[in-house]
Formats: structure tokens, sequence, C-alpha cells
């Protein structure tokens, strides 16, 4: 019974759980179906706002954003790179030019979405030019997957641009930019300066970096009926051309003398400036040590590769900073007997001695404590004032100088600008250090009288020194002449400018009959140059610290003496004390410079009739033709410059010249990268000269032989691959 009860009661209580399950489920579905009226009546409000925003968007706002899409398009510009300016000489020369250049961008996003055929042309193509594989392009594609701009190479020439393009490479485009040329290489080199890239650096790129930089152009889009977008271009504007003072052919010939003068004595320095003293125009500056402004960061074929290469990276920058400063406006020294003129006339100018007065020179000047020597140990006896400044006699000068009261012994060391730089329109002007007044003793005086224990630059030397042999004016030096924009007009000039008056002309007059003996009778007799007046002044001066034999010896000399129209100042940095190289490189530069400024000789001019040759012209002519036309005169040649081409000649057409006399013919290098000598090949046998030229030169003339004469003679620097015209022997 008990069983049948319990049964029972087991089934009703399934029934009941079956009855709970089935009433959860279907709360659960019916909550299910309430959550998804909410979520879909969500997203329909979200549709319906969204569909508001983007009509409101369109129909309210849709012009305003319009606007502004089209205006950031338009701001999108891109600048185009601007000409620099050239740089060019006083005959308009160029020294200094830019080029036309473009930089290689690659497109790595669209190069990556080519087809296989025309990337595999890609890669093939610029690898090829780049002497690179082709796997070398992919990686670098490969490596910028993100970016539509990726420069590959920088400044090629125009010509491979055009070979590029033709090629019809994918992906690739290129950009407008410039490389800066120096044609001339090293000549000037510190004097003209070097742009890296982004500025002048030194000389005349550095101090006109400003006028030289062009206007840079545009690539913009335009805005056209409100509506369009088209792009439009804005072409760059070149820089303006500085036309500077320096003359190519007397800078190429002071650079070839001074150079082969540094080859022979090996200087620690050297440096020379050519200079108008009456205008105050610069026509030659050299530096040495140098470089060349082509690859202003490489000395190897300055010192040699070895040499150069074998340096550590300090040591090149320290290397590099020598060369690239200009010895004659950053490098003061002590000028020595270079000074003396000035001392005399300025004792002459203030009337404190009698120009009749004898000096009796023992050989040492005792000056309170302190016993100063004279350069000639044994003394120079009695002697006159002209006598005392034609042998450089410090017993005199120092005698000379006790007569001056310190106020105006400092007051004309501030006269002749020792105290400030010249402005000569170059960066980093050094001024030099002169004594104070509160501490110019009798031992400082005594000494800077002889030009020692003070410190001037070369320029500030020559620019005082000028102003004894130009009427007494204190002139203002100048390297550059004029700014002129790309048509032509002048945007800004530097004329001659007086300073101050120091000197009087009597004054003037009495000091240069003093320097004419200098070089007539005294130390300066081998500066002498045959048929001109030359006057001048020889400068030894011992460098710090004193007794190591180390000295700095100097020339200073002008022509004519009585009319002035140009001086020049040599300097070698650590030669020997009795070493007469800057007096003949003086001599080697002026032969050359007088007649080519066109200053005529001062000797007899009556020269017989018979036996004369006519200069004939060869300016303008190859130098084979010009050579043939003098040799059918009868006279001989003398060639000055490097080059293939005739610029100028001495004498000039139609003067009369005795049979076998000299003519000096200036040559011009043009825009030639390579120029070496001439082989002596008179003596040797067609064939062994055609050996000896094999490479170098082609050989015209003579086919077979013993060669007996040759054009141009040997040591003639022309253009490597030009011809030499070659006789045979009778």
């Amino acid at each position: 019974m008990s069983k049948k009860v319990s049964k029972k009661n087991s089934t009703k209580k399934n029934g009941a759980k079956k009855k709970s399950v089935g009433m959860k489920q279907t709360d659960y579905m019916k909550r299910m179906a309430v959550r998804m009226k909410w979520v879909k009546g969500a997203m329909l409000l979200c549709i319906l706002i969204l569909v508001y925003r983007i009509g409101y968007f369109k129909i309210v706002k849709g012009e305003e954003y319009e606007k502004e899409v089209r205006a950031r398009m338009m701001s999108a510009e891109k600048e185009v790179k601007a000409l620099r300016g050239t740089i060019v000489d006083r005959n308009n020369k160029t020294v200094a030019t830019s080029t036309l250049s473009y930089h290689i961008i690659l497109d790595p996003i669209n190069i990556l979405k080519l087809k296989d055929e025309q990337r595999v042309h890609t890669y093939d193509t610029l690898a090829k030019y780049a002497k690179k594989t082709p796997a070398d392009i992919e990686a670098l594609i490969n490596s910028n997957p993100e970016t539509y701009y990726k420069i590959f190479m920088k400044d090629i020439s125009a010509e491979d641009m055009m070979m590029l393009k033709e090629a019809n490479v994918k992906g690739v485009s290129f950009e407008e930019s410039f490389v800066r040329n120096y044609p001339k290489g090293t000549l000037a080199a510190q004097t003209i300066g070097f742009y890296n890239k982004t500025e002048g650096q030194y000389g005349i790129e550095q101090a006109y970096n400003e006028v030289m930089l062009g206007k840079p152009g545009r690539i913009y889009s335009k805005l056209q009926e409100e509506s369009i977008v088209t792009t439009e271009v804005a072409a760059p504007q070149k820089g303006h051309t500085v036309v500077s003072t320096m003359d190519e052919v007397i800078q190429q010939y002071v650079e070839q003398t001074m150079n082969k003068y540094v080859a022979e004595v090996k200087p620690l320095n050297a440096a020379a400036i050519v200079m108008n003293p009456k205008t105050g125009e610069i026509y030659s500056m050299y530096s040495y040590q140098y470089y060349d402004p082509n690859s202003y960061t490489n000395l190897s074929k300055q010192l040699g590769p070895e040499a150069w290469n074998g340096l550590s990276s300090e040591e090149q920058a320290a290397a590099l900073n020598r060369a690239w400063k200009n010895y004659n406006i950053q490098n003061p020294y002590e000028p020595g007997s270079t000074f003396k003129p000035l001392l005399v006339a300025e004792v002459i100018e203030e009337g404190l001695i009698d120009v009749n007065t004898h000096y009796n020179c023992t050989g040492v000047s005792q000056v309170g404590p302190d016993q100063i020597r004279c350069w000639k140990r044994q003394g120079h006896g009695l002697q006159t004032l002209e006598q005392a400044m034609a042998n450089s006699c410090n017993s005199a000068m120092i005698d000379i100088s006790k007569n001056i009261p310190d106020e105006i012994f400092y007051e004309y060391f501030i006269k002749f600008g020792f105290n400030d730089i010249t402005q000569v329109g170059l960066p980093g002007e050094s001024t030099g250090m002169i004594h104070s007044l509160n501490k110019l003793g009798p031992v400082q005086k005594a000494t800077s009288s002889i030009g020692q224990t003070f410190t001037v630059t070369p320029v500030q030397l020559i620019t005082a020194f000028s102003s004894l042999i130009n009427g007494g004016n204190m002139m203002q030096p100048y390297v550059v002449s004029k700014v002129i924009d790309n048509e032509n007009n002048i945007i800004s000039e530097t004329t001659p400018q007086v300073k101050r008056q120091i000197f009087a002309e009597s004054t003037i007059q009495q000091v240069q009959k003093y320097m004419e003996a200098v070089v007539k009778t005294g130390t300066g007799a081998s500066a002498a140059v045959p048929g001109y007046t030359i006057g001048g002044k020889t400068g030894t001066a011992e460098k710090l610290p004193r007794g190591e034999g180390k000295h700095i010896l100097s020339f200073m000399g002008y022509a004519p003496v009585d009319d002035p129209q140009v001086v020049v100042l040599v300097i070698f940095d650590e030669i020997g004390e009795t070493d007469p190289t800057p007096k003949l490189a003086f001599k080697e530069i002026m032969e050359n410079v007088l007649p080519y400024l066109g200053i005529e000789p001062t000797g007899d001019e009556n020269l017989p009739v018979v036996n004369m040759s006519i200069v004939p012209s060869v300016i303008d002519l190859e130098i084979y033709d010009g050579i043939k036309r003098l040799e059918m005169e009868n006279l001989n040649y003398e060639v000055i410059g490097v080059g293939n081409k005739i610029v100028n000649q001495y004498p000039l057409e139609g003067t009369k010249l005795p049979l076998e006399d000299t003519v000096k013919v200036y040559l011009d290098a043009g825009e030639a990268k390579e120029v070496i000598p001439v082989p002596e090949l008179v003596g040797l046998s067609v064939e062994d000269a055609k050996r000896i030229a094999d490479g170098l030169f082609s050989l015209e003339g003579a086919t077979g032989g013993t060669i007996g004469h040759q054009i141009p003679k040997a040591g003639t620097k022309i253009e490597k691959g030009s011809k030499i015209i070659v006789q045979t022997m009778q």
C-alpha cells in the first residue's frame, strides 16, 4: 500500500517540474523578442541620425566643406629650387656657376602596384644606371612600402634625366636642383669660397650668399570657375650675378708663379695680393695652403691620396680648416721691414726729422737696459736716410722712432687702419694686434719701428702701403665691383672710396725716392723688372718664440714709380732668413702683370728700323694658329696661363720688335676639366713621340723622321686630348 502512494506522488512532482521549465522558456523567448525590438529600434535610429547628418553636411554645409577641401588642395605647394647666381671676374669670365641638375624620386607605393613586367623594367633600368643590381633596387622599394616619395639619386645631368624618361620607367619622377661648378678649379679658391649645398661658405660665396640665392619657384594648385583645381608652376628666378674685381688672367699667373716657388722652398704658408693702389680694387689674392671648391671636403689632390687617407678624421678636419682660410685676411703676422716706409713717411709728414740727417749704425741699438741688434751684425756705418731705407737698417729706424711722441706714434697706427678690419668685403677678416697707448714703452716703440711685436693682416698692410704711392690716400679695398640681375640691371655697385688722407704729396715724393733706391741699390735689387721703374721694400720678421730660426719673408713693391698702377705683396712663411724667393716671385709676377695691364716699359724707345718685325694680332686664335702666325714674323713666344685659346697678348698688334724677340700670349682654359703640360718631343723620332703622347695628345704634321720643332713648346699646359704639331729636321 505504501508503495503505490509513493509512486503517485512521484508522478505529480515530475509533471510540476515540466510545467515550470516550459514557463521559463516562454518567458525567455518573450524577453528576447523585446530586446530584439529595442536593438532594431536603436539601429534604425542610428541610421536615421547618419542619414540626417549626411544630408546636413551635403545640403547645409556642403559648399563650405567643398571650399575647405579645395583650399587644402591649393595650399599643398611644392618649392622649386632657384639656380644660384654666378660669380664672374672683372672681364666677365665665369669663376663660379650653377648647372641645372635633377634628383631621381621613387614612388614605392605605386611601383609595388605595377604589373610584374613593368616593375622588373623599372628595377633593371635603375640598376643599370646606378651601377647596382636589380635586387638592390627591389630591396630599397620593399623597405619603403608606404611612401610616395623616396630620393634615389641626387644631381644627375639633364642628359641622363632625358635618357631615363625615354626609357619609360614607371613610378619614377624627377625633381629640379642644381650643381655648383667652379670651372677654374683651385683658382682663387679662398677668395671665391664654396657652396655646401645649403649656403655659401667663406669668400664671396658667403659674403654675397643672400643676393645669389635667387627666388624659389613653386608648383601649386589654382582654382578656376570656383570648382576646377588646376596645377600651376611659378618659375624660379635665378640669383644675381656678382662681378668681382679679380682678374682671372692675373690670378692664374700669380698662382703659377707662387706654386712654383712653394714647391721649391716648401713654406708653412704663402700669400700674395695684387691691387690697384689708386682705387683699392684687388686683382688677385693667393693663399697657400689651398683647396678645390669642386671637392672642398677632400685634399687628396693637394696632399696626395696616401697622405690624405692616412690622416685621422680630426686631422683631416684641421687640414681642411687651414686650407679654407684666406691667409691675406685671416692670418695676422709681424710685417717686419715692409713697415719701415710707413714709419719714415710718418716722421717726414710730422716734420720730426731733417731728411738730410745721417745715421751711424754700429750693429746694435741701446734701448733702456735692452740691446736690439741690426740684421747686419757689423753695422752699416754712417748713412743717409735714403741709404738707411735701401739697406733696411734697424738701428736707423730705432733712432728715428725716438723722435716720435708716443701719442703720434700710436695715432698713425690708427690712421693706417691697423686697429680695425679693412672691410674688404670678405667674411672672417681679422684685425691683428697693436700696442695700446698706455703700454707703448721705449722697447715696444723701438721694436714696432722695425715691424716686430705687433701684427697686421696682409690686406691691412697693402692698403696702408698704398697710401704712400697713390697721393697719400687711405683707400677702401674691395673684391666685388657690382651685383647685377638677370636683365643686366645694376643692383649695387662699389666705387673707389677715399677713407681719409694721411700724407701730403711732398712726403709721398720723398718716400718713393727712397723705395726706388731699395730696388736700385739696396736689399730689393733682385726684384727689379727690366724696362720698368720699381719701388718697394723687403721684409724679414723673426717669428715667436724668438731664437728658433723661423722667419716670415716678404716683399712689397709697385710700378711704375712715377705713376704707380699696381702694387704687389708677396709673403712666404718659414723659409730661410736670407732666401730671395719673395723678391724673385714678385719680379716674375710683375714681368707678366705689367704688360698684361698695358703698362708700357720706360726704356729707350728709339729702336733701330732694320731687322724689325711687326707684331701680328693673335687674340681669339687657337694656340696653334697664333704660334704659327708669330713664327711667320720671326718672333718667339712665351705662354702664360693654361688652355687652348689665346685671350690676350703683349705687345699688342702693330708694335715693332727686333727679330726673334718674345711676344707673351695669355691662354684661357675655358671650361676644360683637365689641362696637362706638353712633353718635350724635339730630338725624338715620330714613332717615339707617338708612344709618349699616346692617350694624352694626338700628333699632327710629320709622319716620320726626327722631330726638330713642335707647336706648342714643351711645358705649355693645354687641354688633354689636344693636338701637338710636329715638324722634322731638314
